[in-house]
């Protein structure tokens, strides 16, 4: 009787086989299924077909659709011989993700293991087992997929309509004021209300300072975290100590600004999808939120500024230990260039006595083959005179009549657009309103109107709105960098020269920062290539930069840096294509076929 019966009915395990059990439970609410309910689920699995349990491995809110998981350890312990296969409750605790699930099931079943399901009886080994199992799991893929498109409407949702961060949770410095809240005086024990932030009383003025120690002080997110951890003894929202990354993230967020850091939706990048841990083309976009911003706008514009500025400085120079660290450039390579120790006259050693070209000395002779070598007294000396010089008496100089400086603020440029973009907003917003005003009571009674009064007027206000929209294209962008004036750093100059030597370094370098792009060391020399002096060229803030990359024209007739696009388009395209054919058939057969 028994050959009678079909391979595939007859026992498959070996009696006391070892066998991994792998739980997993999901981040996911609906799957949320408890860890005994699949240990009881594989134990009687095990019971049923003779299989020994030698461990269990448990993943704890864990999502399926990644493979960062510990099933990948089960894995490797069926390939190393530790086990002959891994037990799941279902198929879908392997995982829910298409890619993963093919690459890592192929791992389990070349190194000889298996994969079974405590809850779904299938036999894989033959085509139809196979065929069924991978319809469990494309079904957990779509499942997977489906609630994935609708925790991003989700959040899409609370981002563009409700102007909440995608995810509920408490943030530092402020209150969080959930939907779903405790009453013991609702029949259902909760009570439902408007989701808002609002201000810490006790962390507002600590965010302040974060940002504050960060911008004005320059102090490193390490210090931060220190000052939090140790000084002030106060824990992140989740009652941890924080750390670099943890105070980065959240100064770089912009909530305390009022601002939301979402990614680009038109990224193509997996940031979104929670593949990778940041946008490798660094689309994140900053929107208005519904918190109340605990910085100003202008504070939170320097931050970006300083944030920027302090990724393009090495990291040895992000803490000044001289006046010019992180200013100096050989402008010969184009690269920065560093202190170095020298002898003085008695012999003693001298720290930072030199400025040298750090390409030439410690990375490519190739590229820099004669490096630079000044006097670091020589090179600050420069600098101070050219601040005496060409910042505050050339501006004293500018103010020769009295009143005549009072005027020419008044005539600022940067302050008439400022004050001609405020004069269209406030029309734009005026229309808007009379706008939606216009539309609602229409909406309300369609009888106010009569004739056509309703779309004439409508008319009206949409082509003013038009209007005042191309003014305030034109005025440019509100958050576009302006060009400083020279005249607006005399301040700034006049007390770092009064104070030159009272200074430390790092506060006379951040002063130096806020007035000098760079400092341009050119090397002079003979015909014999010796040295015969170093000239300082100082590019300050006020002024274009002159080592900024100029913007190449690309179009049908090549790429070149010194066509303009009027020159580019000056014939027709198909004229030009005319011309190339025309040269190509003169060229003759053997040119031709060259070029194929």
């Amino acid at each position: 009787m028994t050959a009678d019966i079909p391979a595939t009915f007859h026992g498959s395990l070996a009696l006391g086989e070892p066998w991994l059990a792998y739980i997993r439970v999901s981040t996911w609410r609906e799957e949320k299924i408890s860890p005994e309910l699949q240990r009881t689920a594989i134990q009687a699995w095990a019971a049923s077909v003779g299989a020994r349990i030698i461990d269990w491995v448990i993943d704890l809110d864990e999502s399926g659709r990644h493979f960062r998981r510990k099933i990948t350890t089960c894995v490797e312990r069926v390939e190393a011989g530790e086990a002959k296969g891994v037990a799941v409750w279902r198929y879908s605790r392997f995982g829910r993700n298409r890619t993963g699930n093919a690459a890592w099931l192929a791992r389990l079943e070349v190194a000889g293991g298996r994969l079974e399901s405590a809850t779904e009886r299938v036999d894989a080994r033959t085509a139809v087992g196979e065929l069924q199992r991978e319809m469990i799991f494309a079904f957990g893929n779509f499942e997977s997929n489906r609630a994935s498109e609708q925790w991003k409407e989700t959040h899409t949702y609370r981002v563009q309509e409700l102007k909440l961060p995608a995810t509920g949770r408490p943030r530092f410095g402020y209150i969080w004021h959930p939907r779903k809240v405790p009453d013991p005086a609702s029949v259902t024990g909760w009570r439902l209300q408007p989701e808002r932030y609002s201000h810490h009383p006790d962390f507002v003025s600590v965010v302040e300072e974060m940002y504050e120690r960060k911008t004005e002080e320059h102090d490193g997110f390490n210090s931060l975290a220190h000052w939090l951890n140790e000084v002030l003894a106060i824990p992140t929202m989740r009652g941890k100590a924080w750390g670099v990354s943890s105070v980065q993230r959240y100064l770089d967020s912009g909530f305390p600004a009022g601002l939301l850091r979402i990614h680009d939706p038109e990224c193509p990048c997996p940031y979104s999808a929670g593949q990778i841990t940041a946008c490798k083309f660094g689309r994140m976009l900053y929107v208005p939120g519904a918190q109340p911003a605990i910085i100003t706008p202008d504070q939170w514009k320097e931050y970006r500024k300083h944030r920027a500025e302090t990724k393009k400085t090495p990291p040895r120079a992000r803490k000044a230990t001289y006046r010019l660290t992180g200013l100096l450039w050989h402008s010969k390579c184009r690269f920065h260039v560093s202190h170095a120790s020298g002898t003085n006259s008695d012999g003693e050693q001298v720290r930072g006595k030199w400025v040298v070209c750090s390409r030439h000395k410690h990375a490519n002779r190739l590229d820099c083959p004669k490096g630079i070598n000044a006097a670091r007294e020589q090179i600050e000396r420069e600098v101070k005179d050219w601040l005496r010089s060409d910042v505050v008496e050339a501006v004293d100089a500018l103010v020769t009549i009295p009143g005549q400086q009072d005027k020419e603020k008044a005539e600022d440029p940067r302050e008439r657009t400022k004050r001609e973009r405020a004069h269209l907003q406030r029309e734009l917003t005026r229309i808007e309103a009379a706008l939606d005003r216009l539309v609602e009571e229409h909406a309300l009674d369609p009888q106010k109107y009569p004739g056509d009064s309703f779309a004439r007027v409508r008319d009206k206000l949409l082509g003013r709105k038009g209007f005042l929209v191309d003014e305030v294209n034109k005025l440019g962008d509100a958050d576009e960098e302006v060009m400083p004036q020279r005249e607006d750093f005399r301040p700034i100059v006049v007390g770092l020269l009064k104070e030159w030597d009272l200074l430390n370094m790092i506060e006379a370098n951040a002063l130096l920062r806020q007035v000098i792009r760079r400092v341009a060391l050119f090397d002079e020399r003979d015909d014999d290539g010796t040295l015969i002096k170093v000239r300082t060229v100082i590019h300050p803030v006020w002024e274009p930069d002159p080592w900024e990359p100029k913007k190449v024209c690309r179009g049908p007739f090549g790429t070149r840096g010194d066509w303009s696009p009027d020159s580019l388009w000056e014939r027709p395209a198909e004229a030009a294509v005319e011309v190339d054919v025309d040269q190509a058939l003169d060229a003759g057969p053997a040119i031709l076929a060259l070029t194929r």
